[in-house]
């Protein structure tokens, strides 16, 4: 415990992650989430910096394989939220790989990012999303089962085996902007991986900075 740098609910961020972030090494659940919960810190404490959106933790899919309690991690969505929000940010790990799905709450449809674009990461998509819908039923107005996906394009994409999961923490920031991404234009993530992952690092340090 001595070794802990950041703990939120059931989040916890140890020296030993801090590492493997600055190491350009795999990122676990609570990389992704504490990315995820910084966003929702500054989107509360900065009105109108982000659109407003919702983050289902990565540990809602991740617990559903030990047959797990997974209602605690969405317990913050009902209809008064999703009516106030324009995002659903789902982050996903699966087979050591992680992608992103977003609901698009007022278009109906999900928006589903990959940075290692491969057929087989997209046939989970219909499990999480009725994991999702039986743990948070009456919170939306129509059946997001039903929901159209889209493949997003052009997005940038990993070089190797191990980014995968800042690629969707820099996904999740991009999507949230008042301004809709061009993504054929954003063309030097992979050049900043070692910026982004020192940035993402340094965020978590700062919290211990009383």
């Amino acid at each position: 415990m001595n070794d802990m740098i950041y703990a939120y609910g059931h989040v916890f961020i140890y020296r030993s992650q801090i590492d493997e972030l600055l190491m350009s090494e795999y990122l676990d659940n609570n990389h992704v989430d504490t990315f995820g919960i910084f966003l929702v810190e500054k989107s509360q404490m900065c009105p109108g910096l982000y659109l407003p959106f919702l983050f289902v933790s990565s540990f809602h899919w991740g617990y559903k394989a030990f047959n797990a309690d997974t209602k605690k991690f969405v317990s913050h969505i009902n209809k008064e939220s999703v009516n106030a929000a324009n995002l659903i940010l789902v982050p996903i790990i699966e087979s050591s790989h992680w992608t992103l799905l977003v609901g698009n709450l007022k278009n109906k449809v999900w928006d589903f990012y990959d940075s290692l674009p491969k057929k087989t990461h997209r046939a989970i998509l219909p499990e999480v999303i009725s994991h999702l819908y039986e743990d948070t039923t009456t919170s939306f107005a129509t059946d997001i089962r039903r929901w159209r996906i889209r493949k997003i394009k052009q997005v940038p994409t990993q070089k190797n085996s191990v980014d995968c999961g800042i690629y969707v923490c820099k996904y999740m920031e991009a999507v949230i902007q008042p301004e809709a991404v061009v993504w054929a234009d954003v063309k030097d993530w992979e050049d900043n991986m070692a910026k982004f992952r020192a940035e993402f690092a340094y965020a978590i340090l700062s919290t211990t900075i009383k």
